[in-house]
């Protein structure tokens, strides 16, 4: 797929994945997504910055939400789909909190030995704090970028640009980008419809199939 990517959509893949090392995330998300597109050079992020997404906005909220990540290659919460847990009550946050209260900070970490009883730590590996190879992408990051590219494919003749992003992820229902859009103060459908209404003319896409 990423042959397929203009520069402006590489770079919002490389910035998203470059926030979710530094935040020390085993994957990436939509929501790295988003840092990406309000962080990236080109058309959408301008739109984005204008009102008022901006990189450091965006990253606030999301540390907020989620918080930093605790282990260098993820642990069983970088591979749950928080959104749909949430939706039947359950909060990842929560449980992780409980978790490592009774076991120590490090014991979600995939390599952390069984502790010997409750209440007691146990010696656990000390890992680096930022994770290292390619990270894999969630189930709605992955489904946001294959919206992308069929749009890409039906209206640009292949060339995925950053604005097809957007679009599809902006589009996308609920999930933790549009949690920290709410809470910026942004609408997701104002944001794409704008998207849509200023790059009409100049060949940006024109819908995006949810």
């Amino acid at each position: 797929m990423t042959e397929q990517f203009t520069g402006d959509a590489r770079q919002v893949v490389v910035r998203a994945s470059e926030q979710a090392r530094r935040l020390g995330h085993g994957f990436i998300g939509g929501e790295h997504l988003l840092y990406g597109l309000a962080s990236a050079d080109g058309e959408a992020g301008t739109v984005l910055r204008e009102r008022g997404v901006t990189p450091e906005r965006v990253e606030a909220e999301f540390v907020r939400l989620i918080g930093p990540g605790n282990t260098a290659n993820g642990s069983l919460f970088d591979t749950l789909d928080r959104d749909a847990l949430t939706t039947i009550g359950i909060d990842l946050d929560t449980v992780r909190e409980r978790i490592e209260a009774a076991f120590g900070p490090a014991a979600l970490a995939p390599d952390a030995p069984a502790p010997r009883r409750l209440g007691r730590r146990s010696r656990r590996i000390r890992r680096p704090a930022h994770p290292t190879g390619d990270l894999p992408l969630t189930r709605r990051a992955k489904k946001c970028l294959d919206s992308s590219l069929r749009e890409a494919q039906a209206h640009s003749g292949g060339h995925l640009r950053a604005e097809h992003i957007a679009l599809a992820l902006l589009a996308m229902d609920d999930g933790v980008p549009h949690r920290i859009l709410s809470a910026i103060g942004a609408s997701a459908s104002r944001l794409g419809a704008e998207i849509r209404d200023r790059y009409r003319d100049g060949g940006a896409p024109q819908s995006v199939t949810r």
